[in-house]
């Protein structure tokens, strides 16, 4: 199946687009998403839609989601979705994912489920470009989160993994006892790249108490593990992590090239109501 089939297929499913500048409904007339007023956004030929009035420069760059997919084929996330994919369990749902990134979360929560169908969205069309390689059908979207391109309460899950909420936002697309999958750092996540750059570890906590004051938290799933990793793995992680994208090329390789023999998984995984 072509990418832009694939598209267009994980859009029928879901069924759910809406104009973002006048709120209409989308429906596919080729090779576009097109509303009442002629709004209308292109299904590009590499398998995805950018809702986007201008390109956004971002500091999550190809190099990165390259670097993160390493990271994900070490198998340093698949607890944290193995943790998703129970909560989610063998009920049908129509998932976002928000801030998708590079799309492995989503790929693999709908590998396998007939009952699943999703969107991902990213600001950053380096990202989608990589989840469109991937082997499911999804409706890869590059769009801001603050003008999305969905029907009010058309997402049974909402997954929200290593971003800034827009817990607002959420409630408006969630369905009636529609669940937000919230996932954050623990208090040691990568505590050998912040160690090893003098940061301090993160605040226990702090996203916990804010998360609650916004939802109704349900459960929350505690995740801790510490991998043993090669001196390439480490490499991966520096340059995979947000945390040094503050750092130049020469600043990176100097961290790379002094390379710690674990790192640590510490993250929660919070089911909420809005």
């Amino acid at each position: 199946m072509k990418k832009s089939d694939k598209f267009i297929h994980a859009a029928g499913q879901l069924d759910n687009f809406s104009c973002p500048v006048c709120h209409g409904p989308l429906h596919h007339q080729q090779p576009a998403l097109v509303c009442p007023n002629r709004h209308s956004y292109n299904i590009n030929k590499k398998g995805f839609v950018s809702f986007l009035s201008a390109p956004v420069d971002t500091c999550y760059d190809a190099a990165l989601f390259q670097a993160r997919r390493r990271v994900f084929d070490f198998g340093f996330f698949d607890d944290v979705c193995n943790c998703i994919d129970s909560i989610l369990g063998d009920a049908p749902h129509r998932i976002l994912d928000a801030g998708c990134g590079e799309g492995w979360y989503l790929d693999r929560l709908l590998a396998g489920h007939d009952n699943r169908c999703g969107a991902g969205i990213d600001i950053s069309r380096d990202a989608i470009q990589i989840a469109t390689s991937l082997p499911c059908c999804a409706a890869w979207c590059v769009a801001d989160l603050r003008r999305l391109p969905f029907r009010s309460h058309s997402f049974t899950a909402i997954l929200d993994i290593l971003t800034p909420a827009d817990y607002t936002l959420f409630r408006e697309l969630l369905a009636e006892d529609g669940l937000l999958i919230k996932v954050y750092p623990g208090h040691t996540y990568l505590r050998e790249i912040r160690e090893a750059r003098g940061l301090p570890l993160y605040e226990d906590g702090k996203v916990d108490e804010y998360l609650r004051q916004k939802t109704t938290v349900l459960e929350t799933h505690h995740i801790h593990r510490v991998f043993d990793i090669t001196p390439d793995i480490w490499r991966s992680f520096v340059y995979m992590t947000p945390l040094n994208q503050d750092l130049d090329e020469a600043a990176k390789e100097a961290l790379a090239a002094n390379p710690s023999s674990t790192i640590t998984m510490d993250m929660d995984v919070s089911v909420c109501r809005l």
